[in-house]
């Protein structure tokens, strides 16, 4: 017997048990993020004329977007209503904000997560609260404003190390292969020749070890491959997917 292929293969399994234990507690956090997406709706360019008005429930603006952002919780430790510290705000720099926001799809009822409007020292904001977010709990909410400076965030939750912004929010869609092959050719193309390669290190292997390292270099090419695939497809929870309200398009 090759003991120096037993303690591979041993060494391999401790190694793989170790990940998956750390992967496992690291994820035992409480997680909150949030992300954003801002249309234009309608507005006025610098060269209208003084005579034509844009009116918002009686009230004249010159521009008016809509943001979606969903805040939600990403690690597996839950937060609840006490572990907020300091209230849970999104802010709008240098906008209006034209209504109360519309709450257009949470995770489920029972957090009872609502979200309003709240105005301190010319800052306009939107508070939100909830009795509870587990694992992928949270909301997406709708919000008319008019043209911000920038979108930013505040407030404080026990056990957790910040609340993080994550990005432009991009509701999961299906996996597609004519989308993925079409957006992600160069890394199905590096994925065929690292086939190839793995399947030469394959023919030309002498002995246990060499294949064992063949399988190895072939599951990580596959990890890399599929990581701008992976990333875009479950940075979200899938229920943020199914958002709609009447008489505006389909998020997902």
């Amino acid at each position: 017997m090759d003991w120096g292929i037993v303690v591979a293969i041993i060494l391999a399994i401790v190694f793989f048990i170790a990940t998956i234990v750390l992967t496992l507690r690291l994820s035992r956090r409480k997680k909150p993020v949030w992300a954003s997406i801002t249309n234009k709706i309608i507005g006025l360019d610098t060269d209208a004329p003084a005579e034509l008005k844009l009116f918002f429930a009686e009230k004249p603006v010159r521009d008016a977007y809509r943001t979606i952002f969903i805040f939600f919780n990403k690690g597996r430790e839950p937060i609840r209503k006490n572990d907020v510290a300091e209230d849970i705000a999104i802010h709008f720099k240098g906008a209006d904000i034209l209504q109360q926001p519309v709450i257009l799809k949470p995770s489920k009822e029972a957090i009872k997560f609502s979200a309003k409007q709240i105005v301190k020292d010319e800052d306009n904001a939107i508070e939100l609260s909830f009795h509870y977010l587990d694992y992928n709990d949270g909301a997406v909410v709708e919000v008319l404003h008019t043209k911000s400076q920038k979108i930013t965030h505040s407030g404080n939750i026990i056990g957790a190390d910040r609340i993080r912004g994550i990005g432009e929010f991009l509701p999961p869609r299906p996996l597609e292969l004519r989308r993925l092959l079409r957006e992600y050719r160069i890394f199905w193309l590096l994925g065929i020749l690292g086939i190839a390669f793995f399947v030469m290190m394959l023919v030309t292997a002498e002995d246990v070890l060499e294949v064992l390292f063949a399988l190895a270099y072939f599951l990580i090419l596959v990890i890399l491959i599929s990581m701008p695939t992976l990333r875009r497809y479950i940075k979200f929870p899938k229920w943020s997917g199914t958002v709609e309200k009447k008489g505006a398009q389909r998020l997902s």
